[in-house]
């Protein structure tokens, strides 16, 4: 879907909500920090929608006034969300010292971090997080909210797309994890999705998800045997979702596509752009960039734990020749990162480890 507000003056505030229908009737849903105010459509044409093809009648534009909310002026903290998404649209700033950046964290795991996205994103006037639930043009409308200063967007996103962006401002961050590590996490998620519904997947993570759902859905996680033979005998659409998927958000454009030896080296260039780097070996030192970085205090900010039972998987399949071979780039990445993140590397990320990853193949 495509939004953005075009003008908020006080006591009258105008905007749009394109929804991904074409004859869908989009509606706002208005509140503020004591809870919702009321839900209304958009009923302002704008003929520049129809003109483009992107709406049947065009009414997607909203307008808030004082005749709809008499003291609308005086409501600091009002926010406006699409009422059929949830999804964010507006807000006016929730704290007093915003901060001054757009910033966009890639998410690498499968397993947000919720609870850090909450903290860190209230310090910013507008925020999305897991931005991949709502798809790519909804994501690219999120970084093309010109008029806004302060924006946090955060999600597992293919890179490539969006890379642009920072060339336009934007600066990105990424916490990194243990292949191994997030290999088990995978595998434990994916058999939980064959019983349960997790509530942090979108629709289409849903539908690309599911066959590896089925398919580990009986494993033994604490068989070494059954983990071998359920990798083993993973079928395609199974092994796209587990193979190296950190150097594939790194490289490629679109889910299917695969990566080689040869993209870890592209994949390292690119990290290199990122102005906050860390791995989950050494959150405090990824702390510490945070909130140096936004100004804000790093004392509470929370990060995922690891869990005993999920390092216990990790460890089995440290000792299987199959998960080696589906994690080889990653594995290849994260060695490379980790030893320019050393006290004693010169520069982090260096185009001398770009080199050597590219030569190692």
């Amino acid at each position: 879907m495509l939004f953005n507000l075009e003008y908020d003056r006080g006591t009258v505030l105008e905007g749009y909500l394109i929804p991904d229908g074409f004859s869908d009737m989009p509606h706002i849903r208005v509140s503020d920090a004591n809870g919702d105010l009321m839900v209304l459509p958009c009923d302002q044409l704008k003929q520049a929608v129809i003109d483009s093809g992107r709406h049947e009648n065009g009414r997607v534009g909203f307008k808030l006034d004082t005749k709809i909310i008499p003291d609308l002026a005086e409501r600091s903290t009002l926010m406006i969300h699409d009422a059929k998404s949830g999804l964010l649209i507006y807000r006016r700033p929730q704290v007093s010292q915003l901060v001054p950046q757009k910033i966009l964290r890639l998410e690498t795991q499968l397993l947000p971090m919720v609870k850090f996205d909450y903290h860190c994103g209230r310090h910013f006037q507008y925020e999305l997080s897991s931005v991949e639930r709502f798809g790519h043009e909804t994501a690219l409308q999120a970084f093309h909210l010109n008029a806004i200063k302060s924006i946090y967007i955060s999600g597992r996103l293919l890179l490539r797309n969006y890379e642009e962006f920072l060339d336009k401002g934007f600066k990105a961050i990424v916490l990194l994890t243990d292949p191994y590590y997030e290999l088990a996490l995978r595998i434990f998620l994916l058999k939980r999705m064959a019983k349960t519904q997790i509530s942090f997947f979108g629709d289409r993570d849903k539908i690309i998800l599911a066959p590896a759902a089925e398919h580990f859905a009986e494993v033994d996680l604490e068989s070494d045997a059954s983990l071998k033979t359920a990798l083993k005998k993973a079928p395609q659409n199974v092994t796209n979702v587990l193979v190296s998927p950190v150097t594939r958000q790194l490289v490629t454009t679109t889910p299917e596509q695969l990566a080689t030896r040869g993209d870890v080296a592209a994949a390292i260039d690119l990290l290199s752009r990122f102005t906050v780097v860390g791995h989950d070996t050494n959150s405090i030192h990824f702390q510490d960039a945070i909130g140096e970085l936004f100004g804000i205090s790093i004392g509470d900010l929370p990060l995922l734990s690891r869990h005993t039972a999920l390092e216990d998987v990790a460890t089995r399949l440290r000792s299987l020749h199959i998960a080696e071979l589906m994690l080889e780039e990653d594995l290849i990445f994260d060695h490379y990162v980790r030893e320019a993140m050393k006290p004693t590397a010169p520069k982090l990320l260096n185009t001398s480890a770009s080199r050597h990853a590219q030569n190692s193949h």
